[in-house]
């Protein structure tokens, strides 16, 4: 090839990719992941079931997918090594877990509902409980209402033996004779009801554990509007369900691959709207979050699960609320 025609060669060819060359790259648009949010089996959590199966989560802009947990201590390691970015905890779960993992409280999904000591039919008191065993998860905030139960009954600690037990194994546990009384939530306390076990504490229900909405840190400071359109979203699906409460049922069914029949509705619980949660977050309330927050870090202290109060202004942020 002679010089004159290999040049020429070189010159088209230049002259093709340099206008290829001048076009701007279009920025590829970055997309985050779904909020992989936690559920288990449970009346309250079915808010989040609602807010995805009827597109609100995608209406204002953030893409979630619930994540099932068969049992609740499954939740705090997925959640304090990262494999859910958000769960639906009481209080005391949230400052367990902070001390390995820091957490964001941003909402208060509901009062907490029914929770329940419930004990084998010989048990008529709770003096009757006396040298026998208790199953608890213990560690936790859940352990308090054992210490309060056994206080109305003058009853020392000492004096019982507490074992490790899952609310959701509390009817086989007593059917074991594992145990002669162990603290459980619905659905399983209508279960363990169900099956002949009786309520023995409170007799009158009190609200101890309300259930928050929790994310880990992390996740709240990288993508804040996320956070801020899964609360909108969330308390547009507590507004629904208000109105639609059959509907829940259905939709928990579905996603949880049972009958409607078998999705055992509270109707003792209360879910909180986005002015309920204002109100809850008000510092200056008697029985604000801050102070229930207050009294479940001075507690788990007390009985050696946490070393120090964790700041109820560190864990608790509002300020992504609607």
């Amino acid at each position: 090839m002679n010089n004159k025609l290999f040049s020429n060669i070189l010159l088209t060819v230049f002259l093709t990719i340099i206008p290829a060359a001048c076009v701007p790259l279009e920025p590829e648009e970055r997309k985050d992941p779904p909020l992989r949010v936690e559920y288990t089996q449970w009346w309250g959590d079915y808010t989040l079931l609602v807010a995805e199966e009827k597109g609100f989560f995608e209406q204002n802009g953030v893409e979630v997918e619930p994540v099932y947990y068969g049992v609740h201590p499954e939740i705090y390691p997925a959640l304090a090594s990262g494999q859910i970015d958000g769960a639906l905890i009481a209080v005391g779960d949230a400052i367990n877990i902070y001390r390995i993992t820091p957490m964001k409280v941003v909402g208060i999904n509901n009062d907490g509902g029914t929770n329940s000591i419930v004990a084998s039919p010989e048990i008529n008191s709770i003096q009757d409980l006396n040298g026998k065993v208790i199953g608890v998860l213990i560690g936790t905030q859940y352990e308090l209402m054992i210490t309060e139960m056994l206080r109305s009954g003058f009853i020392s600690i000492s004096n019982v033996t507490v074992v490790n037990v899952n609310p959701e194994d509390a009817s086989e546990a007593l059917k074991s004779g594992q145990v002669q009384a162990v603290y459980t939530w619905e659905p399983y306390l209508s279960q363990a009801v169900a099956n002949g076990y009786k309520v023995i504490y409170p007799k009158q229900q009190v609200r101890l554990f309300p259930e928050m909405i929790v994310f880990n840190k992390s996740v709240v400071d990288s993508r804040p509007d996320d956070i801020r359109a899964f609360l909108r979203a969330w308390f547009q699906a507590v507004e629904y369900r208000l109105q639609h409460q059959g509907e829940t049922r259905d939709i928990a069914a579905k996603y949880l691959g049972v009958s409607a029949e078998e999705i055992q509705p509270d109707d003792n619980q209360r879910l909180y709207s986005v002015e309920d949660n204002r109100e809850l977050f008000n510092i200056e309330e008697e029985n604000s979050i801050y102070a229930i927050t207050k009294l479940t870090s001075d507690y788990l202290i007390s009985i050696g699960t946490i070393t120090q109060l964790v700041d109820p202004l560190e864990l608790l942020d509002p300020s992504y609320l609607p």
